[in-house]
This record gives structure tokens, C-alpha cells and sequence, in this order.
């Protein structure tokens, strides 16, 4: 197995090919909270956040086990799309790897465990392993299409969608920077809520990606 070191927040961990952390007896709060952010969730971990994380350490530690994924939804009374948009690089890339669970303790366990897709990995488009568009230059039409396939919209992206999309992208082209969800919404002429049933995986994860913006 290769190794890697990695710093997060002033402080080296040891990582194996895949990022993941190894020996997990590394693991503490600091590597999960600077991990989190590296891997899409922007605002840090909220309570939610810790519970379901908790949840699985007490499984890797006392019970030497890691729950499939449909049980511990179940087991922390959340459904697959609270679980995605709480972690949005997966279950086992997402909560398990911010966990400290080890990729070759989980390959041991079960070799399926360690055969969840990543998002958007594909020929046509480079991304990063949360996602996001790498070059804003690459960016197109059907890579938004990509993006939405899997909010499962009833009528796909409708005009809105594509004046928020086209908006995000200008302010962009323009100033180099990302507008605030309320200017967004401002200038689209549409509330909150309106906001979050057009972008069901929410500002950054959703609009911003779609439109092919950097991940920040």
C-alpha cells in the first residue's frame, strides 16, 4: 500500500493512495472537521453531522463492523438524500473516509464497501472528487445536465434554471468572484424556498456547480 502525508490545519496525518486515513488511530476531531470542508461541506459539521459520525466510530471501534448503507440510514431515522446532502461525496468516500474508517479495513470487511461511484467522473468532463467542474473554461450545456440528473426535476432545467445558471456564470466572468445566495435570489425575483426546490442540492453543491464555478 502507498502512503501519503497530508496537513490539515497545521497538523500531518497519514493517508493511503485513496485519501484515506491510515493508521486510524490517527483520527480526531481536527481531521474531520478540516477533511469535511475539503470534500464539499462548506460550513463545517453541524450536530447532524457528528451524530451520524459518532454512529459510525461507535460501530468501527466496538463493534469492529461497518452497517450498510440502507442501515445506518435507518438506524439514524435520515433517508439516502438527507445522507447525501449531508455528505456529498458518498457513504463510504464521504462520511466513512471523514470517520477515519480505513479503506483496507472496510476492502477486508467487504469488498463491495469500497465500490461506491464518485460523482461525475467521466471522460468529457475533469472534476475534482467533489464534483466540481476543474476548468470554468470546460464548462457546457450538458454538464449541467449532468449536474441535474440527479435531482430527479419533473420537467428537467427549466428556463429559470438556466437564467440563474447564465447569472452565476457572468457574475463570475466579470469580477472573478461568487454573488451571495440572496443576491442570486434578488435577482432572479424568487425566494428561499423557491431557490432550494429549483436547487435541491442547495447554493454551492447545486447552482454553483451546475454552472461550472470552482469549488471553494
Amino acid at each position: 500500500m502507498e502512503y501519503q502525508n497530508k496537513l490539515l490545519n497545521n497538523k500531518e496525518y497519514q493517508l493511503d493512495k485513496f485519501g484515506f486515513l491510515d493508521p486510524p488511530q490517527q483520527w480526531d476531531e481536527n481531521f474531520a472537521e478540516s477533511l469535511a470542508k475539503e470534500l464539499g461541506i462548506h460550513e463545517g459539521l453541524t450536530e447532524k453531522h457528528w451524530e451520524f459520525i459518532n454512529y459510525l466510530r461507535q460501530k468501527f471501534l466496538d463493534e469492529n463492523s461497518i452497517p450498510v448503507i440502507v442501515l445506518a440510514c435507518s438506524e439514524n431515522k435520515i433517508t439516502l438524500s438527507q445522507l447525501r446532502s449531508l455528505f456529498p461525496t458518498g457513504y463510504h468516500r464521504g462520511a466513512c473516509k471523514i470517520a477515519g474508517i480505513n479503506f483496507s479495513f472496510m476492502s477486508d470487511l467487504n469488498i463491495w464497501l469500497t465500490y461506491e461511484t464518485p460523482p461525475l467522473k467521466d471522460a468529457e468532463f475533469k472534476v475534482n472528487q467533489v464534483g466540481f467542474l476543474l476548468d470554468f473554461r470546460k464548462w457546457n450545456e450538458r454538464f449541467a445536465h449532468r449536474v441535474a440528473r440527479r435531482w430527479n426535476l419533473p420537467d428537467g432545467l427549466t428556463e429559470l434554471h438556466w437564467k440563474i445558471i447564465r447569472y452565476l456564470r457572468d457574475y463570475y466572468i466579470n469580477s472573478k468572484n461568487t454573488p451571495t445566495v440572496y443576491e442570486l435570489c434578488i435577482f432572479s425575483e424568487i425566494t428561499l424556498d423557491q431557490f432550494g426546490q429549483l436547487f435541491p442540492d442547495g447554493y454551492h453543491r447545486g447552482a454553483c456547480r451546475a454552472a461550472g464555478l470552482p469549488f471553494e
